[in-house]
């Protein structure tokens, strides 16, 4: 994996709550015949620096979920005069207001199809995801962190301290996101996942942005699990992932899929990292707790044992958790693709109303104990007593936990 801060923090913290994301673009069809290699081989390859690239990814989402961006963009004053001068008999035509939050920046990312610009080197990370009506950029240098949105002109920052190392940056990154723009980080972290919990074997090779690439392909050893199967094209020269493609057991098309479809191992000028918020733009500094930032500090120690790191590290998401709702807590179930979240209430950040948006009705069913939400790739069950438990799993299986 590429040597630098390449995981970025969009606002898809929630995501799971709703959607479990994974990532789907055709992977090109062409002869190529490579020297044999095992799947040890390439994942020892994949592990190796690329010193920088830049290129065009495209994620493409097969999960049923609606576009929310018309939505979004309505208020309730335009949806107002929209139903003021709407013909009798059209009023079912009127959209909705959805409140756009982080939960549905998430959803909307995560439905239909995006293209995101990115860069990476030494210096930094930058994506530019192209909204069909706007534009959002994240960048990460040496500095600082910038998440900007040129739809609300808002831009999200905060300080990166120089003192804390590189692998713990990364370690803490791995906590709190998965990175759905960049093919060789959500390649890593789901291999990481099937470690012991899948069978990885090597499969036809292929093209993926015009390089030769190698396949490898990981089942899941679950009876419960909603992925069928992983797709993972690795590039035959540098090793770099560039494309995930994740196969869901409820469809036969590809569920969710990430690749490039052009790139550039060209290492990229420093000048790209550089961020300045736009004239007029409101700027807001990303703080945290007292408690997360002491964990964050005591994670600096070079003198910590695993068992240490790992109790900070558990801390840190408790900590992190209560961000979202001073009364909610948290606790992962399971391992592997049977991994599931469990919460005690939906956090405050939640838009409850969303829940009953006929934008999402197909996606609601009635159950036994509770309400689901699923897609070919997730489900969520809130029980009647308010508790909350996600994970890429089936119904039953949510509702065996729920029980227990």
């Amino acid at each position: 994996m590429i040597d630098i801060l390449t995981k970025w923090v969009p606002s898809v913290a929630v995501a799971g709550v709703i959607a479990a994301g994974a990532i789907t673009v055709p992977m090109q069809a062409s002869a190529v015949d490579l020297p044999e290699r095992t799947v040890a081989e390439l994942l020892a390859a994949m592990d190796d620096s690329v010193e920088g690239f830049s290129g065009s990814v495209t994620k493409t989402s097969n999960l049923g979920l609606p576009e929310l961006e018309m939505s979004q963009l309505m208020s309730e004053e335009m949806v107002a005069d929209m139903e003021e001068r709407m013909p009798d008999g059209f009023e079912d035509f009127v959209p909705e207001v959805v409140e756009q939050n982080m939960v549905t920046d998430a959803i909307s990312f995560l439905a239909g199809s995006d293209t995101i610009r990115v860069y990476a080197s030494e210096e930094g990370f930058r994506a530019q995801i192209l909204d069909p009506m706007s534009q959002r950029d994240v960048i990460v240098n040496k500095d600082a962190f910038y998440s900007y949105n040129a739809k609300t002109n808002t831009v999200l920052t905060r300080s990166i301290d120089a003192d804390l190392d590189k692998p713990t940056l990364d370690e803490l990154n791995a906590e709190v996101e998965l990175d759905l723009t960049n093919p060789d980080e959500l390649a890593g972290a789901l291999l990481e996942q099937s470690a012991g919990k899948a069978t990885i074997t090597v499969g036809a090779d292929h093209q993926v942005a015009g390089q030769d690439a190698y396949r490898l392909v990981v089942t899941p050893e679950s009876d419960v699990s909603l992925v069928e199967r992983i797709d993972i094209s690795v590039d035959a020269n540098t090793g770099l992932g560039l494309g995930v493609q994740v196969y869901s057991t409820e469809q036969a098309d590809v569920a969710f899929s990430v690749a490039f479809d052009s790139i550039s191992y060209e290492t990229p000028q420093d000048s790209i990292f550089a961020f300045s918020p736009p004239p007029g733009a409101t700027v807001e500094t990303l703080e945290f707790p007292d408690e997360v930032e002491n964990t964050l500090t005591e994670l600096q120690r070079e003198d910590l044992t695993d068992a240490e790191r790992e109790a900070l590290l558990e801390s840190l998401r408790a900590d992190m958790g209560q961000e979202f709702g001073s009364n909610v807590t948290s606790e992962t179930l399971g391992e592997g693709f049977d991994t599931v979240l469990a919460m005690n209430q939906l956090p405050e950040a939640f838009p409850r109303e969303m829940l009953d948006n006929e934008l999402l009705s197909d996606f609601t069913t009635e159950v036994d104990g509770g309400t689901v939400f699923s897609t070919p790739l997730s489900t969520t069950l809130l029980t009647d007593s308010g508790e909350v438990y996600t994970g890429a799993v089936s119904v039953d299986y949510l509702q065996q936990l729920a029980t227990n």
